[in-house]
């Protein structure tokens, strides 16, 4: 039977799948206001606003809409969270920015988590996302071309 703090594991992940606004109220109702996002070799975020601030910059940047979290596995010990994952990043039209495997570890004080670490290739996450977004623009100029030539 999966604790407490595996559960609220399960829903703040499978919030990010629904929509932007529910990715970044996922991080507002699980993450204290000290709460330490260390997800090297990006610099930690420290409380909720700075997770949503890095969110909304990512949205501008890369597209990010969605996040679709495959759980592979997921294990606890009193106040800490050990999940193995796959996100897949997703733009607003559902194609995909970027596919990563993670793991991460979250520790919980007074129902809320206080520190989170994740590992995860970045650099293969980079290049992902520099190709899938090149990829998405070469399809969008094509496209508009198409049409104007019509």
């Amino acid at each position: 039977m999966p604790s407490v703090h595996e559960q609220q594991v399960v829903e703040f992940f499978a919030r990010w799948g629904r929509s932007f606004d529910e990715l970044c109220g996922s991080f507002e109702d699980l993450l204290a206001e000290d709460c330490v996002w260390d997800q090297r070799p990006i610099p930690a975020l420290t409380g909720p606003q700075a997770a949503i601030r890095f969110l909304k910059i990512s949205r501008r940047a890369i597209g990010l809409e969605t996040i679709d979290v495959e759980i592979v596995r997921i294990a606890s010990m009193h106040n800490v969270v050990h999940v193995e994952r796959i996100d897949r990043l997703r733009r607003a039209d559902g194609s995909l920015i970027a596919k990563a495997p993670v793991a991460g570890v979250l520790t919980f004080a007074e129902g809320r988590v206080t520190h989170w670490r994740e590992y995860f290739d970045s650099a293969e996450f980079v290049a992902q996302a520099l190709v899938t977004s090149t990829r998405h623009l070469a399809f969008r100029l094509v496209g508009r071309g198409a049409r104007r030539g019509s």
